[in-house]
């Protein structure tokens, strides 16, 4: 005969009791790790949105509104150019800068050497 007073199954005391929205907080206030998580649960199949709306007391719309911004910030992290950080930014200024110092001091040695060739060979005159 059973016992009116067992726990059934499903209440036994391995599993851990489920939580109400109310034990979680206010209903629909997620941190962000909690969003990350069902958004990677839904996009692995590990969940429904009715499954994670239900389990994080969230409108369905809410976790399709998640899974819509994750993804389009992952579209946008594939078109972006590489971030440089100011020091990259800053050496890449003075390597510019040197790059035009440099230069002027090759068409000035360029320019001296012409000329002393002139004084050497006068027999070109007008012409460097």
């Amino acid at each position: 005969m059973k016992d009116p007073n067992a726990t059934p199954p499903e209440e036994s005391a391995s599993s851990p009791p489920a939580e109400t929205p109310s034990e979680r907080g206010r209903p629909g206030k997620r941190s962000i790790e909690e969003k990350r998580q069902a958004v990677l649960d839904l996009l692995a199949g590990k969940a429904t949105v009715e499954q994670l709306a239900k389990r994080l007391a969230v409108l369905p719309e809410t976790i399709e509104g998640w899974r819509a911004e994750a993804l389009s910030a992952i579209e946008g992290a594939f078109r972006q150019k590489p971030q440089t950080s100011e020091r990259e930014r800053q050496l890449e200024r003075d390597k510019e800068s040197l790059e035009r110092v440099v230069t002027k001091l090759v068409m000035k040695t360029e320019l001296l050497e012409r000329a002393m060739e002139m004084r050497r060979n006068p027999s070109r005159p007008g012409r460097l």
